[in-house]
């Protein structure tokens, strides 16, 4: 079956805005259960083993640099975005085209999968954490 570029396009487009949205809604649950562990009172028990904190620590750090490096490539675009609109307007042009191989380009599509990367890593750990604690309990 044949489809258009454009339907592609925008496959792909509400693809990545929905892939964005989910790794957001992930790393926030991920970083709700890391404050939980971390602030355990008598209705929510800590973990276990003290050697636990510094790892929960380093994953609410990879949280943060997950939301960062999401912050980073909605920034890329933007700039991208705008260079391209400018130059277009400039020219007089209806239509312009990006500059793949530009700085915000592969800002942008780097982070894109940099911020999958951590997000992975963050709950992969904290998963990790976890089936420990409870072997262990």
């Amino acid at each position: 079956m044949k489809v258009p570029l454009t339907e592609i396009y925008k496959n792909l487009d509400f693809a990545s805005d929905r892939l964005s949205t989910q790794i957001r809604a992930l790393i926030l649950g991920v970083l709700a259960l890391v404050w939980l562990f971390l602030s355990g009172n008598k209705d929510v028990p800590a973990l276990t083993l003290r050697t636990h904190t510094r790892q929960l620590l380093a994953i609410a750090g990879l949280c943060v640099l997950t939301l960062l490096i999401d912050a980073i490539q909605y920034w890329a675009s933007y700039l991208s975005s705008n260079a391209v609109r400018r130059e277009a307007e400039k020219q007089n042009k209806a239509e312009a085209e990006y500059a793949e191989g530009s700085l915000m380009r592969c800002l942008q599509q780097g982070s894109f999968w940099a911020k999958q990367i951590t997000a992975i890593i963050a709950t992969a750990w904290l998963l990790s954490l976890l089936v420990v604690s409870l072997t262990q309990a």
